[in-house]
């Protein structure tokens, strides 16, 4: 049957087309089935410690907006004590609208043996609690009754089974509409790019062709150059920026497939997407619109929707996702709360006439009965319908995978394409003709999740035995004392035996066979079977942190006991039995991270992370001299995993996600879109309007090599204030503290509290005044940014600011002054949940006085430092992070400092 579809495609070789359609799909297919695999196990259940909450100030009763009569109990979340720094997405993935229940652990029971605490994970009826309501902003649920213990949820797998059902979908039955999807799957040299418009190319790369002077005045018309139409928000053509905004628009426009643009932070991609928005829908085409976050999508609907705007009647939006995840200026327009508002409306208009006609009597009816059919008018005739990448799973459409053959938008506009992997955008994707990618590959990459990535590289390694021996090797050859691990592994068989001496001999590790004498206690790890291992117990190694055991028990109450005592005495954690895959998994992740890392200078002889990471991907690769098993093989089905795990579609395309070593030729998806047909889909915002100079300059030369984040004239003047805290825009205030308990930095915390108290002293007398569009000048609040790095240092900066700013219940946003009229506003966050945002006056605080691999990824590094307007203050030990041969060496080392030592 599938290939009846694709020969409804093309007529030469549609077999062709449908075998690289398969296979170059497989490796997403994959990844993903293990993924669910992994997902519906008891392995993947997420676990929170809870407290006693409090009704947020969004839910309160007075408030039009999310006021709720559910009764029930607000319960914080908090992170366990066993788990101090969770990543964001756990929090994010209790908190989503599709959760309806969790599960309590009910009271922990203690474990004699290993002195820890059990959970129990049985997900019986009577532990379970409906999820009454949520609030995203203080990272709270509101629970039918408060839970025994802690709350453990099963991760909902719907959004993997729509990313399954998508490549299966474009596999098996694709449509025409699809065909620039299967293009990218196509062999590079067979592959055909339609050209973009050609009156449109013929204008716009010809070199004797003035093309600013062209763009000031018209958009082109798809159909036919002959109609101009007018600029609706890209109207100051003086405004440097503005002509490489207009381009991308008309590019957009003119496209037969794919469109990409790309810009640092402040460039304006959101107002170009705006102008794209209001020139397609005015033209009667229906727009899709996602995001990876809800910021991203409600900031494009606030600004088409903005009271006074002279454009807003152009376009009706719907917004899907809960109410919960939903700004307050785009609420109206929720698919549930619009539905409801539509259905009063007309009722009511139906109520005054007299008499009713029978298709009036008829719809009166079925709106009493059923709201479905309101909701499918709004649908039907919405021109811009919003959403997440995952939010957007909701649109019934999608959940119902309805109008996959015949897409229902003529386009799709994906922002922050650079956090989105090609198997998210593949499901929105099926449902519109042609797809506009925004995004910047210089900030934030894809989350991805360890455990995802994990139960993709098992396989890599079938046997555990030497899954197990490579990890046991690997961390016994450490030479930091934190990081080795000595281990005592039990062992069934010669041939396993066989395993560990050879992994042991490759990496001169020191491994012995159990034996009741002395040097036994030396070894870095001790293999044996059970019987042997407990009668020698008294020799083995008091420092063992790894006691690996062949039937996962415990099995060496005395051994445990001393590991116990050695590890609370070292500060150092008990790794029970460590997994080769998620070893892999965190490195390479991490690995990921540094390609965009400068160049090591050839005078360094210390190696930098890309070199340690990549050392360490080496020697957790077993010998050649075990049997039945290649090296080289291993590391290839790494490769895989890595090329669909983590890239992002923007840089597949931009840049592909390389070859295997199987593949003879390329595709755009391995290779990148072909230079000639990039060149004509892609445009690049040179100019930031967003922060002084000053604070632009250092991603600048470093992170954009000179070639955007260009600060227009006049920039300084527009950031200038009356503020004389300091000397520059660029401050460094060197901390010489020392990070505690889950990267927790106390005197980094209170130097940014001093400075905090310094500036709120001044912001009481002198608002920040701004002015509009119009000329007209307002007063509004100073926004005040604390971003870190860790959420350990993030607790640690509530407790200041709660005691501080007396808004006990605070979490991330503070205030001072009157609460509804404040002179100073104070976000906390980490730096991965405030990409999008923007701020006056940002303090980064770094918590470690050593640059980890984490600091040392340049798309974080550069998301960090732009996000200030008018001053950065950096917190940290500068002349420690300076001794990093990384980006945080070379910012810390940066002249453009004022250096305030603390």
């Amino acid at each position: 049957m599938a290939l009846l579809h694709y020969e409804n495609l093309v007529e030469h070789r549609p077999d062709m087309l449908m075998t690289k359609a398969f296979y170059g799909l497989k490796s997403h297919n994959d990844y993903l089935t293990r993924v669910m695999s992994y997902m519906v196990s008891d392995e993947a259940v997420l676990r929170l410690a809870v407290e006693r909450g409090f009704l947020p100030e969004s839910h309160h009763q007075d408030d039009g907006k999310k006021a709720n009569n559910y009764s029930g109990v607000w319960v914080q979340l908090t992170e366990p004590e066993d788990l101090p720094n969770l990543p964001e997405k756990v929090f994010d993935d209790f908190l989503k609208d599709n959760v309806k229940s969790v599960y309590e652990t009910g009271p922990a029971e203690p474990d004699t043996q290993s002195n820890k605490r059990k959970e129990r994970r049985k997900f019986f009826r009577e532990r379970e609690i409906r999820v009454l309501n949520r609030d995203v902003e203080t990272e709270q649920l509101l629970l039918e009754r408060m839970p025994v213990g802690e709350i453990l949820l099963r991760p909902n797998t719907y959004t993997v089974q729509k990313q399954l059902e998508a490549i299966r979908r474009l596999q098996n039955a694709p449509s025409p509409a699809h065909l620039p999807l299967l293009r990218l799957l196509e062999d590079t040299s067979h592959a055909r790019w339609p050209d973009l418009n050609p009156d449109f190319e013929t204008k716009f790369f010809k070199t004797d062709y003035d093309i600013e002077s062209w763009i000031e005045t018209t958009v082109p018309d798809p159909d036919g150059l002959e109609k101009g139409l007018e600029w609706k928000v890209l109207t100051d053509a003086t405004r440097p920026g503005t002509t490489e905004q207009r381009l991308f628009v008309a590019t957009a426009l003119n496209t037969p497939d794919f469109s990409l643009l790309e810009g640092p932070p402040g460039s304006g991609k959101t107002t170009a997407i705006c102008e794209l928005i209001l020139q397609l829908v005015q033209k009667g085409q229906r727009v899709l619109l996602c995001a990876s976050t809800h910021v991203a999508v409600d900031n494009v609907i606030e600004r088409l929707m903005e009271d006074g705007s002279p454009h807003r009647h152009l376009v009706i939006p719907v917004r899907i996702g809960d109410e919960a995840n939903v700004s307050e200026k785009t609420w109206c327009w929720q698919l549930g709360q619009f539905v409801k508002t539509e259905s009063k409306r007309i009722k009511a208009h139906l109520d005054n006439q007299h008499p009713l006609t029978e298709s009036q009597s008829a719809l009166k009816q079925n709106i009493q009965n059923d709201s479905s059919l309101i909701e499918r008018m709004l649908l039907d005739s919405a021109n811009l319908v919003c959403g997440t990448t995952i939010g957007l799973l909701q649109h019934p459409d999608i959940k119902q995978s309805r109008g996959v053959g015949s897409p229902q938008f003529d386009i799709m506009i994906i922002d922050e394409a650079s956090k989105t992997t090609f198997h998210e955008f593949l499901v929105p994707a099926l449902h519109a003709k042609r797809w506009i990618l925004v995004g910047d590959p210089k900030q934030l990459s894809p989350y991805v999740d360890d455990e995802d990535m994990a139960i993709n590289l098992k396989p890599c390694l079938n046997k555990e035995v030497i899954r197990n021996a490579c990890v046991d090797v690997f961390l016994a050859s450490q030479r930091s004392p934190k990081k080795r691990r000595t281990a005592i592994v039990e062992l069934v068989s010669p041939d396993d035996t066989d395993v560990y001496e050879k992994q042991a001999a490759a990496h001169s590790v020191s491994l012995k066979r159990v034996h009741p004498e002395p040097t036994t206690g030396y070894a870095s790890i001790v293999i044996g079977d059970r019987e042997s291992l407990q009668r020698c117990e008294d020799y083995l190694p008091l420092d063992s942190t790894t006691i690996r055991s062949a039937k996962d028990e415990s099995f060496l109450p005395v051994a445990e006991r001393r590991a116990i005592a050695y590890a609370r005495r070292n500060d150092l954690k008990i790794d029970g039995s460590p997994a080769w895959e998620k070893e892999v998994a965190w490195r390479q992740a991490r690995l990921y991270e540094q390609r965009f890392a400068p160049e090591k200078a050839d005078a360094e002889t210390r190696k930098n992370t890309v070199e340690k990471l990549t050392q360490d991907l080496a020697a957790l690769l077993p010998a050649e001299a075990i049997e039945g098993v290649n090296p080289a093989e291993v590391r290839d089905s790494i490769e895989s995993v890595r090329r669909v795990a983590l890239p992002s579609v923007l840089e597949c395309l931009r840049y592909g996600f390389e070859r295997t070593s199987r593949d003879r030729k390329g595709s755009a998806l391995t290779d990148g879109l072909p230079d000639d047909v990039l060149a004509k889909r892609r445009v690049l915002l040179s100019y930031q309007h967003r922060m002084h100079p000053e604070i632009a300059s250092f991603s600048h030369c470093h992170v954009y090599n000179g070639e955007a984040l260009f600060s227009p004239d006049g920039m300084e003047k527009k950031r200038s204030w009356e503020y004389k805290g300091y000397a520059t825009r660029s401050e460094w205030l060197d901390v010489k503290g020392k990070p505690g308990k889950a990267n927790a930095n106390k005197k980094e915390t209170e130097a940014v509290l001093r400075e905090l108290k310094r500036f709120d002293h001044w912001a009481k007398d002198s608002p920040c005044i701004e002015s509009s569009e119009t000329g007209e000048k307002k007063a509004r609040p100073w926004e005040v940014a604390i971003l870190c790095f860790y959420r350990g240092q993030e607790r640690e900066f509530q407790r200041l600011l709660q005691k501080w700013t007396n808004n006990q219940k605070s979490k991330r946003h503070f205030y001072r002054g009157g609460k509804h009229s404040p002179y100073l506003s104070i976000q906390l966050c980490t730096v991965d949940r405030f990409q999008g945002h923007e701020a006056d006056l940002v303090f980064l605080s770094f918590s470690n006085n050593y640059a980890t691999s984490f600091l040392e990824s340049p798309n974080r590094l550069n998301v960090a430092l732009t996000r200030a307007r008018y001053q950065l203050v950096i917190v940290g030990n500068r002349h420690a992070l300076k001794n990093s041969n990384s980006l945080v060496g070379i910012l810390a080392g940066d002249s453009i400092w004022s250096v305030n030592v603390e």
